[in-house]
């Protein structure tokens, strides 16, 4: 009780315990007894003079907002007007009544009571969403996938660490922007269309992308979106995450290589020679000639020198075949010692050129491999089918010239040659 006057404390405590409080107050009347009073107990409402003695209500009400406590504030005057009880309740306080007519007095406190009881429920509900915000946004950051929540209107709302860290922005920095101003436009149009495929029900709500990161890294991923809705199930926008798939892509990549390509030499193997030699067959690239190659005399170089210097002299053989074929002939590595090509819409006159050209390769790789003890020799034999029927007819006929060039020059002396060398 802020009041000047004991005996109009005591009449406003009577009405107070008529009207059904058990009442129990202090009385002050100067800024350093209120504020005595405000630290020493928690107070359910405060009732205060307009008009004192070196002491004011305004300046009272004043001293309880600089405390910053929310303590219900009920103003009493004797004989002030209108523009003063206006200036009262903008400054902050719950009410005004005059002394003289105080039959308001119990339903303004009660008021006053149940509106502070109902600020106090709204503090803590909003505390506890607070605490509750601030939980989900430490779980969202902890993980490495990197997370965010945009608008209906596709602005951003917030998002986690390894968004923040993946964009290279801080986490203030994209608030209120858009995707576009966000990704790159390629990567901002492609979500844009997948959320649009989304929302249309025709489609899954993945899709996959490549986005450059903050480093500069390219990244494989794939977007994941889900609409929330707000109370009363409007709208409430879009959550979204990132998933790197990277490691999987260069893992699915490797395999898809492996299973194409000789581990040694680096060219086809013999699977995928096998696939070309049945899609050729049911192509329109016709004619198509077959080149078979043998590594002569492996065997006893392996013997003589050891696997390493065999296995140099298959992979010099592949770089040759590389060299002297087109890239869109397929050369293969088909056996131990054996290599193969198909050279699609190659008839007999173009399959001549591109024997030269391979004796040309084979002179020229001997040449900047002069450095190795082993000159490479292949034996050699090709055919040409016009049509698929004739395909594998083809590959024979090239395997049995190859052989019988083999057998011919098995008869001198061993195909390597051991080179001389001065150190």
């Amino acid at each position: 009780m802020v009041e000047d006057a004991p005996d109009d404390a005591q009449l406003i405590v009577i009405r107070l315990e008529q009207g059904g409080f058990d009442v129990q107050f202090q009385r002050v009347d100067s800024a350093q007894a209120m504020c005595d009073a405000l630290e020493g107990s928690p107070w359910d409402i405060i009732i205060c003079d307009y008009v004192m003695p070196g002491f004011s209500g305004l300046q009272a009400l004043k001293i309880l907002k600089e405390k910053g406590t929310d303590t219900p504030f009920l103003m009493i005057s004797g004989k002030v007007g209108e523009e003063a009880a206006a200036e009262a309740i903008r400054c902050g306080a719950d009410g005004f009544l005059l002394k003289g007519n105080l039959t308001g007095l119990v339903p303004a406190v009660q008021r006053g009571l149940a509106d502070a009881a109902l600020r106090e429920q709204n503090r803590r509900h909003e505390q506890e969403l607070k605490d509750k915000l601030s939980f989900i946004q430490i779980l969202i950051d902890t993980l490495p996938t990197p997370i965010f929540y945009n608008d209906p209107n596709g602005l951003y709302l917030g998002c986690n660490k390894a968004f923040e860290e993946q964009i290279g922005m801080k986490r203030g920095e994209s608030i209120n922007k858009s995707i576009y101003d966000i990704l790159p436009p390629d990567l901002a149009a492609l979500y844009t269309r997948g959320e649009e495929v989304a929302e249309s029900g025709s489609g899954p709500r993945s899709f996959e992308g490549t986005i450059t990161c903050a480093d500069g890294e390219e990244r494989d991923v794939i977007f994941y979106s889900a609409s929330f809705s707000n109370s009363g199930s409007t709208d409430g926008g879009v959550v979204g995450a990132l998933l790197d798939i990277s490691e999987r892509k260069r893992a699915e990549t490797k395999l898809r290589y492996l299973s194409t390509h000789d581990m040694l030499t680096g060219i086809y193997n013999r699977a995928y020679f096998d696939e070309e030699l049945e899609r050729l067959k049911k192509g329109r690239k016709f004619p198509v000639s077959i080149v078979m190659a043998d590594v002569d005399c492996l065997k006893e170089a392996n013997d003589r020198y050891g696997h390493a210097a065999g296995d140099e002299l298959l992979k010099q053989a592949a770089e040759v075949l590389k060299s002297a074929f087109r890239r869109e002939d397929v050369a293969a590595r088909i056996g131990g010692d054996e290599f193969a090509a198909l050279l699609p819409n190659t008839d007999e006159a173009a399959l001549v050129e591109a024997m030269e050209r391979l004796q040309q390769q084979l002179l020229l790789s001997n040449k900047e491999h002069h450095g190795f003890p082993l000159t490479l020799s292949l034996s050699t034999g090709a055919a040409t089918a016009l049509n698929g029927e004739e395909l594998s007819a083809a590959w024979r006929v090239a395997d049995q010239r190859m052989y019988r060039e083999k057998k011919g020059r098995s008869a001198g002396t061993p195909h390597f040659r051991q080179r001389h060398i001065s150190v």
